[in-house]
């Protein structure tokens, strides 16, 4: 979703239509590929990959030009109480299963501003940190496949040594 974006880059991998636009006075180039609905991807060698542009895809990056962050803890209890005591916005917190029985938590952080407060609440409290759209767990919150948590459902801090996620 570059909407109108100029990348310069080294090569380009697609396997979708595209259209040309002829520019012969401009002076850098020529020409340019114009290509709809798709989503690219820069790896490190400045390759361009297009790949068609899912609505999951165009969700995450409508939500990350809008500030929205979305996080995961093993802290339920401590997330919930620090999110309701500082009124931060978010969206439905959801419980994933991960190994060993333990759980994950995971929800939106509505504006950008509010993750600094969200950090410095949470000193003591439990860690947290930001889900990665390329993580398995970010896309099993949109695709049903986390539980939405029932208001009055206890919720638990899981403390072990192990890294989640």
């Amino acid at each position: 979703m570059a909407k109108g974006k100029t990348y310069y880059v080294d090569h380009v991998e697609a396997n979708l239509p595209w259209t040309t636009k002829e520019t012969p006075t401009n002076v850098k180039t020529k020409g340019a590929i114009k290509f709809k609905d798709c989503l690219v991807t820069i790896d490190g060698d400045n390759c361009a990959k297009l790949t068609v542009l899912t609505k999951a895809d165009a969700a995450r990056l409508r939500n990350a030009e809008r500030g929205i962050t979305r996080i995961i803890t093993k802290f339920g209890a401590s997330l919930t109480e620090v999110l309701n005591s500082l009124d931060i916005k978010h969206t439905p917190i959801k419980r994933i299963g991960g190994g060993c029985g333990s759980s994950f938590y995971i929800t939106d952080i509505m504006r950008e501003e509010d993750m600094t407060m969200l950090s410095i609440a949470m000193i003591g409290k439990g860690d947290f940190r930001i889900l990665m759209p390329n993580e398995t767990y970010y896309g099993w919150y949109d695709n049903g496949n986390a539980d939405d948590m029932d208001e009055d459902e206890k919720l638990y801090d899981y403390e072990d040594d192990d890294e989640y996620a």
